[in-house]
Parts: C-alpha cells; sequence; structure tokens
C-alpha cells in the first residue's frame, strides 16, 4: 500500500510531529545533535537564543554544556509544548522567524538556527535579527542540510501512519547564505561540512544511506562584520 502524501503549512506538520520528532528515525536530527554537541563544548556562561527552537532538544545539549539564559522561539505549539515539558525553565514564545523577534538588543552571545532555515525563502530578515541580538563578541551558528541535498529535492518530511507528509521548504545555495550575510552585516567566519564518518558513537545505518563521505549537513559561523 502507497503512503497517503499530505502537504501541510509548516506549522501544521510539526504540530503532528511533535509528539514523536525526538524519537523519529531522521539522519539529519541525528547527525545535527552531534553538531550541537560538538558545539556545547564552547557555550559555558553565554545566553543563547535559538530560532526554530522545536522540542528543545538543542536548548537541552547546550544547558549541559553551561549556556544559560536559554531562550527558544518556534511556529509550532506543538513543538513548543514538548520543549515546555522537557525544561520549564526555558524562556519559550511561538514566533515567525521571518517576523521581528520581540527580544531586546545584545541579549545574546550564541544565536542558533538549526534545520530551520530550510523553511525561509529570504533569508535576510532572520540572519538581520539575529545580528541584532549579538552582544560584543557573539556568534550566530547555522546548522542546516547541506546544499548539495537539499538542492537534489532533500527537505523536511515524515511518515505518520500511511501518510507521508511533506511542508514547505527552500533549498538553498551556499551562495544564499553567503548573500544573506553580507545584506545582514555578517561576515562568515566558519563553514564545515558534516559527513557520516565525522560522527561518533553508534550511528545509525539510515545516516550511511549516501556514504560515509557525502555531506549531510553544513555548519556555518557568522559574526557582525568588522569583528575579528
Amino acid at each position: 500500500m502507497q503512503d497517503e502524501a499530505l502537504f501541510l503549512p509548516v506549522a501544521a506538520a510539526y504540530d503532528r510531529w511533535s509528539s514523536f520528532y525526538d524519537a523519529y528515525d531522521n539522519p539529519m536530527v541525528f547527525g545535527a545533535s552531534q553538531v550541537v554537541d560538538d558545539l556545547s563544548a564552547t557555550v559555558g556562561g553565554k545566553g543563547v537564543v535559538e530560532f526554530g527552537c522545536g522540542t528543545g532538544r538543542n536548548l537541552a545539549h547546550l544547558k549541559r554544556g553551561g549556556a544559560k539564559d536559554l531562550i527558544g522561539c518556534d511556529l509550532s505549539l506543538g513543538m513548543l509544548e514538548q520543549a515546555w515539558a522537557r525544561d520549564p525553565h526555558f524562556l519559550l514564545f511561538r514566533q515567525d522567524m521571518a517576523q521581528p523577534v520581540p527580544l531586546a538588543d545584545r541579549c545574546a552571545d550564541l544565536v542558533l538556527f538549526c534545520l530551520t532555515l530550510e523553511h525561509v525563502g529570504d533569508l535576510t530578515g532572520p540572519l538581520r535579527e539575529a545580528r541584532r541580538l549579538l552582544r560584543e563578541g557573539g556568534e550566530i551558528v547555522m546548522i542546516e542540510i547541506h546544499p548539495f541535498l537539499s538542492l537534489n529535492t532533500v527537505s523536511a518530511h515524515f511518515r505518520d501512519g500511511d501518510s507521508l507528509v511533506r511542508m514547505p521548504t527552500f533549498a538553498h545555495q551556499f551562495s544564499d547564505y553567503i548573500a544573506a550575510c553580507a545584506a545582514a552585516g555578517l561576515t562568515l567566519r566558519g563553514c564545515r561540512e558534516w559527513r557520516p564518518c565525522d560522527f561518533h558513537g553508534p550511528v545509525p545505518e539510515k545516516v550511511f544511506k549516501r556514504g560515509a563521505e557525502t555531506p549531510l549537513l553544513v555548519q556555518l559561523t557568522a559574526a557582525p562584520a568588522g569583528t575579528l
């Protein structure tokens, strides 16, 4: 029997996915968790804002690494409910990341986007807001599906019973990130491509579907232009 194809708005799709998102066999989510674990070694004492925080799993990783003042926003109330249940000390609110966020200037040392920018057509707005939130010396980290894959139709989706659920996504090229950073007054300071062979510990077989050397994710680091 073929899966029923469903195409839902982003918030509705993630509301439907929220109760089993963390348990879902998703190579991109597995890989992103490894990247965030790597990042957590650098966040001691830092304030964090995550755009598209989902179930709060990334904020929890960063909290274990010593981050403080953890703030997250998401368009899906279902995902936010999971995040609240995970840690009631997180400051969470519902927000479309394409719109200005109700946070004060210079309130964060790290602004994180993780598997979220594929749902935004114009990257400049979210990155401009992220820049506004940065304290002196702060940085923005973007962890997204590698452009080689997203341009080959790999995007967020999941199976729920007999339904294959998809949602609006946008395939961004490296040039899109570079141009958006420049327009937002940011300089790209780092670019790391993550392959299955870069991951540690038990790695699910599904992660190796495209081979051990094929990049799955890209990690981009940006800071306000003119800073070192």
